[in-house]
């Protein structure tokens, strides 16, 4: 029974983060979101008690979500920079819609936005300890938002595409022998 409960508990929290991309937020309404996850309002209500409960537990699955990915970027073989620059795997990822929900509610909600905030000290923490030079952490944060937000407004090669291995290998601080 447990098992069933997670499931719908999952479908609703889903139900209410593609609403919240979906609608810009304008259609998150309870009635929508029990309507999106085919169940009743009662039974939203029951596993989140509120639209608060809601905005918690969206907030808490990109927190998991989130730490998932700090592991991998700090474990990636190709370093941290390679990984965060590849975006194949992440558009449209759990993590990407789970982010652009957060991102959603981080215009009202406090503690929203300070998730978002924290990702983005994090990944520029992974990146420094990565590449050693702050500057270069920080272009490559604004390197892959071009390439992501390419990738999804986009949709198609633009005219002189990057090629990235080469183009991070310059980046990469070298040693000296």
């Amino acid at each position: 029974m447990a098992l069933h409960r997670d499931s719908a508990r999952e479908s609703i929290l889903t139900a209410f983060q593609e609403l919240l991309l979906d609608r810009s937020g304008s259609g998150s309404s309870l009635d929508a979101v029990a309507r999106a996850a085919g169940v009743t309002k009662g039974g939203l209500l029951y596993h989140f008690g509120s639209r608060e409960g809601l905005e918690t537990a969206l907030i808490d699955r990109l927190e998991t979500l989130a730490a998932a990915e700090y592991d991998r970027m700090r474990a990636a073989p190709q370093g941290a920079a390679a990984y965060y620059v590849s975006l194949a795997e992440y558009v449209n990822s759990p993590l990407d819609r789970a982010t652009l929900a957060g991102g959603a509610l981080a215009r009202g909600n406090p503690r929203a936005r300070a998730v978002i905030v924290e990702m983005r000290r994090r990944y520029f923490g992974i990146l420094n300890d990565d590449l050693r030079d702050p500057d270069l952490a920080r272009a490559t944060m604004l390197l892959a938002d071009g390439l992501y937000y390419d990738a999804t407004t986009i949709g198609e090669p633009f005219e002189h595409e990057l090629d990235l291995p080469a183009f991070l290998a310059r980046l990469t601080p070298r040693t000296v022998s």
